[in-house]
């Protein structure tokens, strides 16, 4: 009978132990619990919201903006219209037209060519008017006096049967432009000064023993 050693080892299946699979492995303990899963869920629905929030916030700026810029293109054409209306329209061509048609006629043999005179009562106009809206009598007086001088020339170069109708157009708008230039402006206050007036220390007492 062969003598049998004892090696530590109950069995084959103790040389070799299986290896661990992946199932096997344990995860995280953060991972399996509830409260993790909670947070990240609550994680995920802030940043949808403040997402969405962001997009809508954009398109809101670039609609206001495109708004903007619309409303100025607008603005701006409109102003331009409002403005050759002004300059080149039926009301001011009424006042303008017989004007330069007089300087034109009249122009000849002075040093000063008919293009000049029409500038120079243009610009005339405008720096009565300016100074006369801040509160020059000077400007105001030649105001009036541009005024009459306006339409004494839309008298004289309009048509025979629509002078009178030519010089009423040019006494309107002459009112109209003198709203701002006879605008009563706001006088300064007065300034009061006061004078005190104060007896010496013994005044009462001196005239007293005068008096005795």
């Amino acid at each position: 009978m062969e003598p049998q050693f004892n090696a530590g080892i109950d069995s084959p299946a103790d040389a070799c132990p299986a290896p661990t699979t992946p199932a096997a492995r344990r995860l995280p303990a953060w991972v399996t619990r509830a409260d993790t899963w909670i947070v990240a869920g609550v994680l995920t629905v802030l940043a949808a919201l403040a997402g969405g929030a962001l997009w809508l916030l954009w398109k809101l700026i670039t609609g206001l903006l495109a708004a903007l810029d619309a409303g100025g293109r607008i603005a701006d054409d409109a102003g331009r219209a409002a403005a050759t209306w002004v300059a080149h329209g039926p009301i001011s061509r009424t006042i303008t037209a017989p004007v330069h048609a007089y300087l034109d006629s009249h122009a000849v043999g002075l040093p000063a060519t008919a293009e000049q005179l029409r500038w120079g009562w243009l610009i005339t106009g405008v720096v009565l008017l300016v100074a006369a809206s801040f509160g020059a009598r000077g400007a105001r007086i030649g105001w009036c006096l541009h005024g009459v001088s306006t339409a004494a020339m839309v008298w004289a170069a309009s048509p025979l049967d629509n002078r009178e109708l030519a010089v009423a157009v040019t006494a309107a708008v002459w009112s109209l432009l003198a709203v701002p230039a006879f605008a009563r402006t706001r006088a300064a206050a007065p300034r009061h000064t006061t004078v005190v007036i104060t007896r010496p220390a013994g005044a009462d007492s001196a005239e007293s023993q005068v008096a005795r």
